[in-house]
């Protein structure tokens, strides 16, 4: 039996009321705010599209994943009701070259201050607080044949011969999961700085030959400009913030705590330490923190560590004889071992407590962003302008945001990072 045309495609309304995608995008469309980017440009073409409906149709294409402008447009094709919910007039779509020249030219301010807007009335109504930061980046794989694992011609070892069509691009690495090896491409990074509860605050994209640490010191600066955080905040990276300007910046210049752990490449201890970072002692046992203090005519910080067997009974307990080389100190008190440096910022930092470990494990909200931002380990874009891969990723980090948005609008703040499910909850 045949349907009618008519039954083919149900009224708009009647379609969002049956439809919990088509409902999510409604939702997400009006909680974003494109007040501040203008609504037409030249550029692109005689026809004259809407620059806000090309926006909403770039926030489908990466809150469905979608590989290219082209499918993007097919996708759109076929979901006319979506198309018109993006803001297009029925059967007017854009070609796909079209939205190549939207994000090569529109300014990059003006989606960050859209990303800002969003954040501002997110943290006004209590859904995002700025007493946590989490500080990463992510890979972002230039669109370029040296990238092609099928190429046997491709240059991963020579970074001074430049891709011809993305000349932009650097030679980076990133690791490998599950087994942890290198892999190395052709591309930039994506820098960002969320709050605990998964949110983006502040975000910048650049080439691999920026440092982590760099960078994330001028995000932390447009962090307190944007939203003005008070002090003793808590930013928490991994190993590649480990350096002393950050740490200065962090503690000494914003009055805040951060909780990075050391880069065994950064550090220059002449103690053998042990996987706690703890100095051993002569019979190779990973020695007990014991206090610290700050030598004030030497300018030097100085930590004390003692006997493990002497400090733990339950360890104790696995050498009855003793200790294993037969220390003459340990008839007392045992031994000790005091490891001094310079006084810094850095090392002002205690790391081997059960508080630093548990705040550490904050971290793992960050990976989570990232997993909803795109692929596992890397990001692939198709641009080959470095403005439009900027813009691209502002706007994926918009999306998340306006997810956010969505999920608060429609009284369901418990899932602000539920990327797919926001607006299924009955």
């Amino acid at each position: 039996m045949y349907c009618t045309q008519s039954s083919l495609f149900l009224a708009t309304e009647e379609a969002l009321m049956h439809s919990k995608p088509l409902r999510a995008y409604k939702e997400l469309f009006q909680a974003l705010d494109l007040s501040a980017i203008p609504n037409r440009m030249k550029e692109l073409g005689r026809i004259g599209y809407s620059v806000h409906a090309m926006i909403r149709a770039l926030i489908v294409k990466h809150r469905e994943q979608i590989s290219s402008m082209e499918r993007l447009v097919d996708h759109l094709d076929g979901n006319p009701i979506l198309s018109e919910l993006c803001g297009f007039t029925p059967g007017v779509l854009p070609d796909a070259s079209r939205f190549y020249v939207l994000l090569g030219r529109i300014k990059h301010s003006l989606l960050e201050q859209t990303l800002y807007t969003l954040n501002k009335v997110l943290i006004e109504k209590g859904v995002v607080t700025l007493d946590t930061f989490l500080i990463d980046s992510k890979p972002v794989l230039a669109a370029t044949r040296e990238n092609n694992p099928k190429n046997p011609d491709r240059n991963l070892t020579n970074k001074e011969k430049k891709p011809k069509r993305n000349p932009a691009a650097t030679l980076g690495y990133f690791a490998k999961a599950p087994d942890g090896g290198v892999e190395f491409f052709w591309g930039y990074r994506c820098h960002v700085i969320i709050s605990k509860e998964g949110i983006p605050l502040v975000e910048i994209t650049l080439p691999n030959t920026e440092s982590d640490a760099g960078v994330a010191r001028s995000l932390i600066r447009k962090l307190k400009l944007v939203y003005r955080f008070k002090k003793n905040a808590l930013f928490i990276g991994d190993a590649a913030y480990d350096e002393n300007d950050l740490y200065d910046y962090i503690i000494n210049r914003l009055k805040c705590r951060a909780v990075i752990p050391l880069n065994p490449r950064a550090s220059k201890d002449p103690h053998p330490t042990g996987e706690h970072g703890r100095p051993l002692c002569d019979a190779g046992l990973e020695m007990t923190y014991d206090g610290q203090w700050v030598d004030t005519q030497r300018n030097a910080l100085k930590r004390k560590f003692i006997c493990p067997l002497k400090a733990s009974k339950t360890l104790a307990q696995s050498y009855p004889g003793g200790c294993p080389v037969h220390c003459p100190k340990f008839a007392g008190y045992g031994c000790t071992k005091y490891v001094q440096e310079s006084y810094s910022a850095r090392a002002s930092v205690r790391r081997d407590t059960e508080s630093f470990k548990t705040t550490y494990a904050q971290r793992i909200a960050i990976e989570q962003y990232f997993s909803r931002l795109g692929a596992e380990e890397v990001y692939q874009t198709t641009h080959y302008r470095e403005r439009s891969i900027k813009n691209q990723m502002t706007i994926a980090h918009i999306t998340q945001s306006l997810v956010a948005m969505a999920a608060v609008s429609l009284h369901h703040p418990e899932l602000i990072r539920c990327y797919r499910s926001f607006a299924r909850v009955a």
